[in-house]
């Protein structure tokens, strides 16, 4: 352990042992045990009698007139029960001491309804009465909490005191007679422990509600039901209530004390299926709960309206009830491993000791005493403070877990992209080398069509083991998680994907080789359900070089697993010097080029092969800014379809390929044609057909001078929704061209299902047309077709001049390529129709 881990938990038990000290001194303080009565303190000898009035009908004066009815032994000796009785208890007293006494005695037992004390001298005349309880008015808050009554006894004198206890509740009340300086003491502790106790409970009320307020976890509210309840029962048992609650409520609490015992069971059982998360398993076990808790509730209801002796028995039942149902759910959870509850399950231990004690004591099992009398209140106190450490260990329980959910995958329980971000920037922080080393199940997707996804599971952690393995021989490869038995080196992201980072400075093909070794190792089949699935992987390189953000270097990462499909040994390498990434930057400035019209349109020509003359162009996205001049084109197109902002970009193509025919019209070409590319990604646009038709009106376009053209990426996905547009455009007028004819599988069948009014050999079948007999017969055979059809046909890559003579031999009706003009921005392709210099020498012989 390190030395600084040492230093803080030496400082951590110091302050325990401080705090121990304190509790330590203040019980010392606070303590007064009952042993300091006053017949062990003072010259004043007492003798018991006790009488029970089963009837309730005699009186003192009957009473006493039968001095034989009286039972001559020590109240601990009084058989208390729940009936229906009166009790009556005599305490002579004799003091020889030449000194007069300041006596009090004390009748510990706040819930009394009404309690008659008679002083009485040795003939029975009365000296004083004294009238103490629950129902009795006008007494002080003080008489109320604390039953006594304050009297002087005499020197050389004897005294007897008759004391009625008349109650329908516990009619237990324990006597005790202090000098006067005792009794402060007794009341001091008393009290110190009942602002103690009230305290802790309302300071862990606090602290569960900020923590509902944080979390908004219901088992704090049920906590803090259950802290209430325990406060309000102790505060009624205890006497200490009246200086919580106004009198009234406090008094009609004393009547309905049962109640408040069946709201404590309810919230313990609720809290203890709650903090256990058995609303989450919905068990026979959580249902036994219910059904307890139901029960509970209606007993509650019905203790409203039946009297304390007929209910407390009855609560006594349930409560036993209540520890085996408790019990078995806390079981449970403890057998199948549940550990982080052990504060919890510690917090029983004082609760049930206590909670035994009380009614031992109230039956007579258990002597009374001043600790006897305050053990449940003890033992609800540290069952609180254990419960507060439980909360907290379960706060702590739900944090890892969140963070272990945030940091693995849910299916296959391995790290995640997350852990793989953590490690990469603190690597970065080190400025260590990290380089990202991917390896992929090569035919993943497809093997999920026809493997169940827990199949699929199964099979990435089976690779992820074995791959995990070859990985821990070799140390240039960081650890992404460490737990107590290994160090975890790859995260899973997700799709047969796996990710580590290699820490070693070292030229690319050495990492290459290594990894080439890597999966040479790895499993080459896997079974399932007696197929055997042969397993193939391809690997991706991404150097983070200067950069530090994560995301821009995984991308890398998975562009070169991409390009490794088409590798030899499949393996590919994402260097810096790629010209183009998928940057959400780069794609903010393209469109807000497209806003502010900083993009444009070039022209490429095409040309009509029987006149030499231009009939149209084809129109071609340029972005002029010096900054981005350098960018491929087609890298542009693919930004905009992964970042969604293809439709936008299309649009704006055809309203500028509109505006541009109104101004070739106004230019003296009233008949030249624009053709622009749509892509797969544009039949996401809705109602792109009328938004076109919208674009022609506004613009005053004639139709037929607008084409579209339609490469083969564009009828994979989405056949029907493309037939139905081409349909669309071609009510309009406009024609609808199968651009790069010939490079499909399926181009023969696309003439069968699609009305287009134009083909377009694709420019593969054109550099070589010449030497190449079999491209001339393709062409020539797509020329006859096309015009059996009734299509025309352009051929484009024209690039010398004996193709331009070939297509004219083959009746080809146009052509488009550099022989004829690059392509042009707008003003230069003005002056080009104006001249056609070059198309004039076409057809002369050089």
């Amino acid at each position: 352990m390190e030395t600084k881990t040492l230093r803080y938990h030496g400082v951590a038990v110091a302050i325990l042992v401080f705090i121990f000290f304190i509790i330590s001194t203040l019980a010392s303080n606070l303590v007064v045990p009952t042993r300091y009565t006053v017949e062990k303190t003072t010259p004043v000898y007492l003798d018991y009698a006790y009488y029970i009035d089963e009837n309730k009908t005699g009186s003192l004066k009957d009473i006493i007139a039968s001095p034989n009815q009286l039972t001559n032994k020590s109240f601990s000796d009084i058989p208390w029960s729940f009936k229906q009785q009166n009790y009556w208890l005599f305490i002579d007293l004799e003091n020889k001491s030449l000194y007069e006494q300041d006596i009090v005695a004390h009748f510990d037992n706040p819930m009394v309804d009404h309690l008659s004390i008679y002083r009485l001298t040795p003939n029975n005349e009365l000296i004083e009465t004294y009238k103490l309880g629950d129902k009795e008015e006008s007494l002080s808050l003080f008489q109320y909490s604390v039953p006594h009554i304050r009297f002087s006894l005499p020197s050389k004198s004897i005294e007897r005191l008759a004391i009625k206890i008349d109650t329908t509740g516990i009619s237990k009340t324990p006597v005790n007679l202090y000098r006067y300086k005792e009794f402060v003491d007794l009341v001091r502790s008393q009290t110190g422990i009942w602002g103690i106790f009230a305290g802790v409970l309302l300071m862990a009320a606090l602290y569960n509600l900020v923590l509902y307020f944080g979390i908004k976890d219901r088992v704090y509210l049920i906590y803090i039901g259950y802290i209430m309840s325990a406060l309000c029962l102790m505060g009624i048992v205890m006497g200490f209530g009246f200086y919580l609650w106004p009198l009234e409520l406090q008094l009609f609490l004393h009547e309905k004390v049962i109640f408040t015992n069946y709201a404590m069971a309810f919230f313990t059982l609720a809290f203890c299926t709650m903090f256990l998360r058995y609303h989450k398993d919905k068990c026979w076990r959580y249902k036994l709960s219910k059904a307890l808790l139901f029960l509970i509730f209606l007993l509650s209801i019905a203790t409203l309206f039946l009297p304390e002796y007929i209910a407390a028995p009855v609560f006594f039942c349930v409560l036993s009830l209540l520890y085996v149902v408790c019990i078995i759910l806390i079981y449970n959870k403890l057998r199948t491993g549940f550990r982080w509850a052990k504060f919890y399950v510690f917090s029983w231990i004082p609760l049930i000791i206590g909670a035994a004690i009380q009614p031992l004591e109230l039956t007579g099992f258990l002597a009374y005493s001043f600790a006897i009398r305050h053990a449940f209140l003890v033992a609800i106190l540290c069952e609180v403070i254990l419960m507060a450490m439980a909360l907290a260990d379960r706060v702590r329980f739900q944090r890892e877990r969140s963070l272990y959910h945030a940091t693995h995958t849910q299916q296959t329980k391995l790290l995640n992209s997350a852990k793989l971000k953590q490690a990469f920037m603190a690597l970065q922080t080190q400025e260590r080398s990290t380089t990202l080393c991917l390896i992929k199940i090569r035919h993943f997707n497809s093997l999920n069509t026809i493997i169940t996804p827990s199949q699929g599971y199964a099979l990435i952690k089976y690779v992820a083991k074995e791959l995990e393995l070859e990985l821990s021989h070799e140390r240039e490869f960081a650890n992404l998680d460490v737990d107590l038995n290994t160090s975890l080196r790859i995260a899973d992201l997700s799709s047969g994907v796996f990710a580590f980072i290699s820490t070693k400075t070292q030229p690319q093909n050495m990492l290459e080789e290594l990894l080439k070794n890597i999966i040479s190792s790895l499993p080459k089949q896997y079974e399932i359900k007696g197929l055997n699935l042969q397993l193939n992987y391809s690997i991706g390189i991404s150097n983070a070089g200067q950069s530090n953000d994560f995301e821009y270097w995984l991308k890398r990462g998975y562009l070169a697993l991409k390009q490794a499909k088409s590798s030899l040994d499949n393996v590919s390498s994402a260097s810096n010097g790629n010209k183009l990434m998928m940057d959400v930057a780069l794609a903010a400035k393209l469109q807000k080029a497209i806003k502010t019209n900083s993009i444009a349109l070039y022209y490429q020509p095409q040309i009509n092969l029987l006149d030499n003359q231009v009939s149209g162009a084809e129109a071609l996205l340029r972005w002029p800014d010096p900054e981005f001049c350098h960018l491929s084109i087609e890298e542009l197109i693919i930004l905009a379809e992964h970042t969604g902002i293809i439709n936008e970009l299309t649009l704006w193509v055809v309203e500028q390929a509109c505006k541009d025919i109104i101004a070739f019209t106004q230019n003296g070409h009233p008949n030249h044609t624009i053709s622009v590319n749509l892509s797969a990604k544009n039949l996401t646009i809705n109602n792109l057909a009328e938004k076109v038709e919208n674009l022609l009106i506004k613009y005053q376009v004639p139709a037929h001078l607008l084409k579209f053209e339609l490469t083969e990426s564009a009828f994979v996905d989405s056949q029907e929704a493309l037939i139905q547009l081409v349909d669309e455009l071609s009510a309009l007028g406009i024609k609808v061209v199968l651009d790069d004819f010939g490079t499909g599988y399926a181009s023969l069948n696309y003439l069968v299902n699609y009305h287009f009014s134009e083909l377009k050999i694709d420019k593969s079948f054109v550099f070589d047309l010449p030497n190449n007999a079999t491209h001339q017969v393709i062409v020539q055979t797509a020329i006859d077709m096309s015009h059996n059809l009734g299509l025309s046909i352009t051929i484009e890559g024209v690039e010398t001049q004996e193709i331009h003579q070939l297509l004219k031999t083959m009746n080809a009706d146009r052509a488009q390529g550099y022989l004829y003009a690059k392509a042009l921005p707008y003003t230069d392709y003005l002056h080009f129709l104006k001249s056609q210099y070059s198309l004039k020498m076409l057809d002369s012989s050089f």
